[in-house]
């Protein structure tokens, strides 16, 4: 269930409450293909649909661009899902202050885009999914999980596949 806010009239706010079936039968189909401990993955139901929010170092190693080999079944398991659905993916990926680390790129910003340009390169190539269903956003750290979204605090290093719950055109 989602609660959206709408205008302020004579300052009180109207509240609107939405069921997301769809969100929560996404969430059941990744939660059974994605067999991570707890911590290394986190759900959440929001507005645009379902975030499955999983720790970047699984991916990742610090400052690299390159797809660990051991992270592959994962993102195997989520194209499997995203197969099944009829929707968009938008695949996010966050890094803290200090994830360039030795690498080549200047600024996360810069990091987290490469990164996330190349899960989607991988959904494309080795999962057959659409080029028109997915794209990836970089937001370095300017997006911060422990300040937005949850009080774990560990989870500013993720990458976020965004799935959709709604009727989107690209």
């Amino acid at each position: 269930m989602v609660v959206f806010c709408s205008g302020v009239d004579d300052g009180k706010l109207a509240m609107i409450t939405v069921n997301k079936p769809e969100a929560d039968r996404m969430e059941a189909l990744f939660k059974a293909a994605l067999p991570l401990e707890e911590g290394r993955v986190i759900y959440t139901k929001v507005p645009r649909g379902l975030i499955v929010s999983i720790d970047e170092q699984l991916f990742f190693d610090r400052g690299a661009i390159k797809i660990k080999q051991n992270s592959l079944p994962i993102l195997d398991a989520i194209i499997s899902v995203f197969q099944t659905l009829d929707t968009y993916c938008i695949i996010e990926d966050h890094s803290d202050k200090d994830g360039v680390g030795d690498s080549e790129y200047q600024s996360n910003w810069e990091l987290t885009i490469a990164r996330s340009s190349n899960i989607v390169m991988y959904f494309i190539r080795c999962g057959n999914i659409s080029p028109d269903k997915v794209f990836g956003f970089g937001f370095g750290e300017f997006m911060p999980f422990k300040d937005n979204v949850s009080e774990n605090g560990n989870m500013d290093n993720r990458i976020d596949f965004v799935f959709i719950d709604y009727e989107a055109k690209r």
